[in-house]
């Protein structure tokens, strides 16, 4: 793998960017307090603007590690941080990375997120050179599992109660797509 770090990543309506102690307000009023958009994540929703300027804080002081990714998903008319997708595991010996995203309910079924999540793929099999691309999601967030399978991913298989969200104990179904499924498209 050749590691890069969170670079800025443009599309046709977004700029996915390093995040800025400036984008704390959007972050909290947008999507990481909203117990609707959280709700099949792992993590719970922030109470307070402090929870957020706090993790805004440890993502800061990480992204000088070239192993770290994580992205604002940023509307390119505005530079609002809207969401984020990030690289939220990854082993190396395998040449492997796991996806995760969250977005504002505002932006839900806009393409929005399979816009993000197609350049995040195209970045990690061009640039980094992975050999695979994988995420999940709770079955119950159908959702999530149309934008993999939108991004060219391939459903691997529902592994039941295997994970833990905001909703309690669930089954998690995976999705993947190899560095040859990808030259392919």
């Amino acid at each position: 793998m050749n590691q890069k770090g969170t670079v800025t990543l443009e599309t046709d309506r977004l700029i996915l960017r390093k995040l800025k102690h400036s984008d704390a307000e959007n972050m909290f009023n947008n999507w990481v307090s909203d117990k609707e958009v959280t709700k099949y994540l792992t993590w719970a929703p922030h109470k307070y603007l402090y929870d957020t300027k706090e993790l805004l804080e440890a993502w800061i002081g990480r992204y000088n590690n070239l192993r770290f990714y994580q992205w604002g998903i940023a509307l390119k008319d505005s530079d609002e941080v809207i969401g984020t997708i990030s690289s939220v595991g990854m082993n190396e010996k395998i040449g492997l990375v796991h996806i995760g995203y969250c977005i504002s309910k505002d932006y839900w079924n806009k393409g929005i997120t399979s816009e993000a999540l197609k350049e995040i793929i195209r970045f990690f099999f061009e640039e980094v050179k992975v050999n695979k691309v994988e995420s999940r999601h709770d079955p119950k967030n159908i959702f999530s599992g149309k934008v993999m399978e939108k991004c060219g991913m391939k459903y691997e298989g529902t592994l039941r109660q295997a994970d833990w969200n905001n909703s309690g104990v669930c089954d998690t179904s995976y999705y993947g797509i190899l560095a040859e499924e990808y030259k392919n498209m």
